[in-house]
């Protein structure tokens, strides 16, 4: 990863934190998980019609979106010492 790159992600991990530790009620967090759950469900629908060498990248990106929901919710109840209910 180059640097330029690699300060970007670290900054917006970090105004991730942020934008959560000061989320207490957890609607931040809610949406993001919301938004995550949405692109991948239209990811999903893709693959219906994705050609065998998209399928890889799209079966890819519909991780990396569940990826974001564990992170998010990760640290939203790392971070509030709480269960995010849905």
């Amino acid at each position: 990863m180059n640097e330029q790159l690699e300060q970007t992600v670290f900054g917006d991990l970090t105004n991730l934190e942020k934008s959560l530790a000061e989320d207490a009620s957890g609607e931040r967090a809610r949406a993001l998980l919301t938004y995550f759950a949405d692109v991948a469900r239209a990811s999903e629908s893709m693959l219906q019609t994705a050609a065998a060498t998209e399928r890889q990248l799209v079966s890819q990106l519909i991780e990396g979106f569940h990826a974001s929901q564990r992170i998010v919710r990760h640290v939203w109840e790392t971070l509030h010492n709480a269960s995010l209910v849905a």
